[in-house]
């Protein structure tokens, strides 16, 4: 399995598996938002496997009183049939946080793929799972 930032080519291929969890997400309005947010308030990233995306992960880096440095999962959506790669890619998230140099990491919002075991190591708190790094 391979992770890393999506490049501008490969935003097709986010946008695509995005749309399954976002069905109302135009590509005009999803190429607005990445213009105006990418890099620094949205980060698109991918797992691929054997060369195809199977995984997108939408995330952003914010800080606040509270928590500090955090990375918050705004998007997480696999494909069906892939739902096995989750784990792994929250895994990915958790030391991209770290190198980012995050004190924790939130999931929150619309999910698809994702399941609690995924987000054992996690807690419950208001209306996200966080995990303190």
């Amino acid at each position: 399995m391979q992770f890393r930032e999506l490049s501008a080519s490969e935003l097709v291929e986010g946008f695509a598996l995005l749309t399954t969890l976002r069905t109302e997400l135009t590509s005009e309005a999803f190429d607005a938002f990445i213009t105006s947010q990418y890099p620094k308030d949205y980060r698109p990233i991918g797992a691929y496997q054997r060369g195809e995306l199977q995984v997108y992960a939408g995330v952003s880096i914010r800080e606040n009183l509270e928590l500090g440095r955090h990375l918050i999962v705004d998007d997480f959506v696999t494909y069906s049939g892939c739902e096995n790669l989750s784990g792994e890619m929250v895994d990915y998230l958790c030391d991209y946080a770290k190198l980012h140099k995050c004190k924790s990491i939130l999931v929150w919002g619309k999910q698809r793929g994702l399941s609690i075991t995924d987000l054992e190591e996690f807690r419950p708190k208001r209306d996200v799972f966080l995990k303190n790094l």
